[in-house]
């Protein structure tokens, strides 16, 4: 028998699952209350029960989406891997999670578009983007210390130069989905990041 928490875990669940859905189809302004609630098969009121408003709901399932995809990159930045392993392993979490993920890029998109006309939005993903670019920074510092990266390498001027260069890559495989090949071009930076590390 399922416990009131079960149940109330499960509706939130259903309820970002639902969303996610609706701004797939319909975008984060044209995904309403009753599309949202009726694609997750809950009444009108659970989203002012488990989230406070349809803005909060949005923010935090734009946010479930990023986290899917990103949570196994950070898990193998976190790791006491040493820094070229955790590199390879990085690139490798990556790799898998954008192929696994590709359907939701234009998910992500929407979420740093949306972003700056919600304050819940921006919050959660400032919070994300912050460990990102931390953990990337130093595992930058690390591989600089290591001489396996020039001395001129500023590890956190490179970890937002990396971050928006995902950006960038997200955006094109979004317009030019036939064209952008995410594990050829992941595997090519890293290529690159090798070839800079060679003296």
């Amino acid at each position: 028998m399922n416990t009131k928490g079960e149940r109330d875990r499960s509706t939130r669940q259903r309820l970002i699952d639902g969303t996610l859905d609706c701004v797939r189809r319909s975008g984060v302004d044209g995904a309403t209350s009753r599309e949202i609630t009726t694609t997750a098969g809950v009444n009108l009121g659970a989203i002012t029960y488990h989230f406070g408003s349809k803005d909060e709901l949005v923010a935090e399932a734009l946010l479930d989406s990023v986290r899917r995809w990103l949570d196994p990159v950070l898990a193998v930045l976190r790791s006491e891997l040493e820094p070229a392993e955790r590199t390879a392993a990085a690139v490798e979490a990556l790799q898998r999670s954008l192929a696994e993920a590709r359907s939701s890029l234009p998910t992500y998109l929407a979420a740093l578009a949306h972003a700056p006309h919600s304050a819940p939005l921006r919050r959660g993903l400032d919070e994300l983007l912050h460990e990102l670019h931390e953990l990337l920074a130093g595992q930058i510092e690390d591989m600089r210390s290591g001489g396996q990266l020039p001395t001129w390498v500023e590890p956190s001027a490179m970890a937002h130069l990396l971050v928006a260069l995902a950006d960038g890559i997200a955006l094109h495989a979004v317009l030019q989905p036939d064209e952008v090949d995410l594990p050829a071009i992941s595997t090519q930076a890293l290529q690159l990041l090798l070839a800079v590390r060679q003296p």
